[in-house]
């Protein structure tokens, strides 16, 4: 059995929210969106140590409002795309956007328009489903454009995966399993095919040994050229992708 007590305050401390939980045996302190600060305690706790739990994590605190402001004000500042390039697969698509009360979704156009319907001025939750859009693109034609370098280069491949890796491109395990990046959509096709043949070598060097950087100069000669505009990551992928 849990009771809510609401305190108050313009200042310090912040509005915030006590729940007592038979199952919880120390303070929690949690900070949301919806439900701001939040102190989940014992059911016999002393309330009356409350203040001097939020002094002591007062620095805490004030770091994650600020955090929950920074995003806040970042998401306000979205602007949602009307136009994706993506390079690799050599496609231009024509995002529309419609305000309804119903679930937000993707309706698919011809020619390649694609709306966006629901609560439209949610530009996160819009920047979410766009990317799940993108993935599912990416599984089609980057999975094909993989398999086709694979066959022209006589590297093996098993199974490939599209994810969404922070900092890489692409990877590959001694089990000739790739992974690629959904973002390569974005990259121009050359560089695209870089990685592709890259991750390909490594099914046979899992490593970046002289006879990697050997195998790869095989099948892609302008292979430095192309590691290094792969770097320049702020001139492909659109900044709401980021």
């Amino acid at each position: 059995m849990s009771q809510i007590i609401q305190k108050d305050s313009s200042s310090w401390p912040p509005a915030y929210t006590i729940k007592q939980h038979v199952r919880t045996k120390q303070v929690k302190l949690k900070i949301s969106p919806k439900k701001g600060l939040e102190l989940i305690v014992p059911t016999r706790f002393n309330l009356k140590h409350v203040p001097k739990i939020l002094v002591e994590n007062k620095k805490w605190i004030e770091t994650q409002f600020l955090k929950l402001a920074q995003h806040e004000l970042k998401n306000n500042e979205t602007t949602l795309p009307e136009k994706i390039f993506l390079r690799a697969i050599h496609q231009t698509w024509h995002i529309h956007y419609i305000q309804s009360d119903i679930m937000l979704r993707i309706m698919p156009r011809p020619h390649q328009h694609i709306t966006v319907v629901g609560n439209i001025q949610n530009k996160e939750l819009c920047k979410k489903l766009l990317i799940h859009w993108l993935k599912d693109l990416a599984k089609i034609h980057l999975t094909h454009q993989l398999k086709k370098v694979s066959e022209q280069t006589q590297l093996p491949c098993n199974k490939i995966t599209i994810r969404d890796q922070q900092t890489r491109w692409g990877s590959c395990t001694k089990e000739k399993n790739i992974s690629l990046n959904y973002k390569l959509l974005f990259l121009p096709e050359h560089l695209a095919s870089h990685i592709f043949i890259h991750e390909l070598c490594h099914t046979i060097h899992l490593n970046h040994s002289d006879r990697f950087w050997k195998l790869v100069e095989k099948f892609d000669s302008n292979w430095q050229e192309h590691r290094a505009a792969i770097r320049k990551i702020n001139e492909w992928i659109p900044e709401w992708v980021i």
